[in-house]
């Protein structure tokens, strides 16, 4: 895999990088050995300063290579660097939603392999649609926390494992969205995420679920992955005659194209599940100068919703 666009340091951006196998294992732990003589050299105490293979055995490392979870920076065929991307960490919640970086270790001589993993890693994450990179870095080491924190890594809490105090930290990532218009054929992907965001209690019938989608697909602004095309969200336009609904305050979102007879309701955002998607949908959604060319029936209510009004319940009693 190459480098993504935006990365900062040329050299890098013809480096592989690539899943190890048991057999780098030995390439893995040798550059972990010549990192800690590195920090001998200059008296930093870091891993040379803990019982650090005692900790993370050869057997740990071959287990790991195994599983996938350990990945190798190449510079012309030549192993520079090397980081583990776990998807469970116990310093955490285990939220599989990130990555989790550790043994991110580089070999001396190569100035900003490190920054080129770390990179590589989040490109990865966005395709495995991830939410964020989690790592972090020693309460007591100034260098390393700003290191972290120019590559977009703030402290978000700390943390105590046995004697080691901890600084969590974490990089959010933006997924490849774009938006796009409804059509007919979306139902079946749509109302799947209708089912996602509410329990059936307060979906809308799903015959006027179609009957609106058929008769004014202006009133849906889809969110979808330009990577895989998935649709991770989308806005929709609510009309009920249902009294709560009604009222001056939306009628100046809703003009004059509201149909006879029915008070408009606001927006209403529609994420599919896991979670951490549904959180990356909320950004996009409420910053309407990103759209290009949105529905014009869709855009006041866009509006309204980044000025803080939140999304509006929907009962059975939804009508087009």
């Amino acid at each position: 895999m190459g480098l993504p666009g935006g990365s900062g340091k040329e050299e890098w951006l013809m480096a592989e990088f690539s899943a190890a196998s048991a057999a780098d294992v030995d390439v893995i732990l040798d550059m972990i050995c010549a990192r800690m003589a590195w920090m001998d050299e200059r008296g930093l105490r870091q891993w040379n300063a803990t019982d650090y293979f005692g900790c993370y055995p050869r057997a740990y490392f071959e287990e790991g290579a195994a599983r996938g979870d350990f990945y190798l920076l190449k510079e012309e065929g030549r192993p520079v660097g090397a980081v583990a991307l776990f998807e469970k960490d116990g310093r955490w919640d285990d939220d599989p939603a990130y990555f989790y970086v550790h043994h991110l270790t580089t070999r001396p001589g190569h100035a900003g392999a490190g920054a080129a993993m770390l990179r590589f890693a989040e490109d990865l994450g966005r395709r495995r649609g991830k939410r964020g990179i989690r790592l972090d870095s020693a309460v007591d080491n100034p260098r390393l926390s700003a290191y972290y924190e120019d590559l977009g890594y703030p402290a978000v809490s700390t943390f105590l494992e046995g004697l080691y105090e901890g600084v969590r930290r974490v990089k959010y990532l933006d997924l490849p969205l774009a938006f796009c218009r409804a059509e007919g054929e979306n139902l079946e992907e749509l109302w799947e995420i209708e089912g996602q965001c509410f329990p059936e209690n307060e979906m809308c019938l799903r015959e006027n679920f179609e009957r609106r989608l058929a008769q004014c697909p202006d009133h849906f602004l889809l969110l979808r992955r330009t990577d895989s095309g998935e649709i991770c969200a989308f806005l929709s336009d609510i009309r009920s005659d249902a009294p709560h609904l009604a009222g001056g305050g939306w009628e100046d979102a809703v003009g004059p194209e509201r149909p006879s007879g029915l008070s408009g309701a606001g927006l209403c955002l529609h994420a599919a599940a896991p979670a951490h998607r549904r959180s990356a949908a909320h950004g996009p959604f409420a910053h309407g100068a990103h759209l290009p060319r949105p529905p014009a029936a869709l855009l006041q209510r866009l509006r309204l919703s980044a000025g803080g009004a939140g999304p509006v319940p929907v009962g059975r009693d939804a009508v087009v």
